[in-house]
């Protein structure tokens, strides 16, 4: 029997599934519920019927399969609940106005529909940990439109990453949180949050997607 968000076993990323295609939402399920660390919440074809299935429980990351004309559906989805979830939108038209009008800075993962599987589980993880990940053609748009950081508007050059940095950025990039790359690297917490302050500083990025983005803009590091 599926679980809902009420039995989903602590600890676990609660994912919810939102999909017109009963065969699309069987197939979301099943892919979710044989992931580890990750479990299955719930689904439905809307918002409004999610949050009825969902009795007010809000899960960590909702998947959505989504056509251009649903797009009202984002909306719908960040505005469930007090704490708006992470979303992973699999779409056929990732490049386009209303999913870039969508990006305003939360965590989110886009993906043409035809993404692997271990795709769809990676970027559940990493839109959990409050990570962007984007097809290529959506980052190097709004890599376009960004407005340069402070220090390269000012004329200052910004300062190099130190290998360590580089290898913490990378992580980032990876979807991994403060505690995963503490265990890979043999670092504290405090460490870790040293270097990412230290990164931020150096590419004066505000957040870590952000910081992501301008590493891979300055080929610190490469998806």
């Amino acid at each position: 029997m599926a679980q809902t968000a009420q039995t989903t076993q602590m600890g676990l990323i609660r994912v919810a599934v939102i999909a017109d295609s009963p065969q699309v939402r069987a197939s979301l399920q099943a892919l979710v519920e044989t992931s580890p660390a990750i479990g299955f919440a719930g689904s439905a074809a809307g918002v409004d019927l999610l949050a009825d299935r969902l009795v007010g429980s809000v899960p960590d990351v909702i998947v959505i399969d989504m056509e251009p004309e649903t797009s009202d559906t984002l909306k719908a989805a960040l505005d469930l609940g007090h704490a708006p979830p992470a979303l992973v939108v699999l779409t056929d038209d990732a490049d386009s106005d209303w999913i870039v009008a969508a990006l305003a800075g939360d965590a989110m993962a886009i993906l043409h529909r035809d993404a692997m599987p271990d795709e769809i589980v990676a970027s559940i993880k990493a839109a959990a940990a409050g990570l962007c990940v984007l097809p290529p053609e959506t980052l190097e748009r709004l890599l376009a439109e960004r407005k340069p950081p402070r220090q390269m508007a000012s004329g200052i050059p910004f300062e190099t990453l130190t290998l360590r940095e580089i290898e913490v950025l990378a992580m980032l990039a990876e979807g991994l949180g403060n505690k995963d790359i503490a265990r890979q690297l043999d670092i504290s917490d405090n460490t870790v949050k040293f270097h990412l302050s230290s990164i931020f500083g150096k590419l004066g990025a505000t957040n870590r997607t952000e910081a992501v983005m301008l590493g891979m803009r300055h080929g610190f590091i490469m998806m």
